[in-house]
C-alpha cells in the first residue's frame, strides 16, 4: 500500500483482522497429464521444484464459447 499523500500517523493497522489463511488442503502436484517437462522455466540458477502427476487420464478443460 502506498502512503504517497497520506497522514502516516492517521492510518489504522488493521493486520491484526486479517485472518491466518487455512492450511493447504494437499501437496502441491501436477493434475493428469502434465509434468516438469511442461514448465517453461523462469530461472536457470533456481530450478523448478520436482513434483508429483496425479494418476489418471488428461485433465480435460472446457473450451471457452466466443464471445
Amino acid at each position: 500500500m502506498t502512503v504517497l499523500g497520506q497522514d502516516e500517523n492517521s492510518l489504522v493497522d488493521c493486520s491484526e483482522l486479517v485472518p491466518v489463511p487455512p492450511p493447504p488442503a494437499s501437496t502441491a502436484h501436477f493434475p493428469a497429464g502434465l509434468s516438469n517437462a511442461d514448465i517453461e522455466q523462469a530461472c536457470a540458477s533456481t530450478p523448478f521444484p520436482t513434483l508429483p502427476t496425479d494418476p489418471g487420464p488428461v485433465t480435460s478443460v472446457a473450451p471457452v464459447p466466443p464471445s
